[in-house]
């Protein structure tokens, strides 16, 4: 038996995997402002108390 369905490889996927790509870059550019929003560096002075 031979198979009779051809798929190209070229002509399916693209969008899909465009679109993870896509994905990929709005998660990363989202998680790298929060941390710059939110990152306290381990030597900074520490807030001073209110007592």
């Amino acid at each position: 038996m031979s198979n009779t369905h051809d798929v190209s490889p070229s002509s399916k996927g693209w969008g899909v995997a465009a679109f993870i790509i896509i994905l990929a870059i709005v998660a990363n550019t989202v998680a790298y402002r929060i941390h710059k929003a939110t990152y306290l560096a381990p030597d900074a002075p520490a807030a001073a108390a209110e007592h």
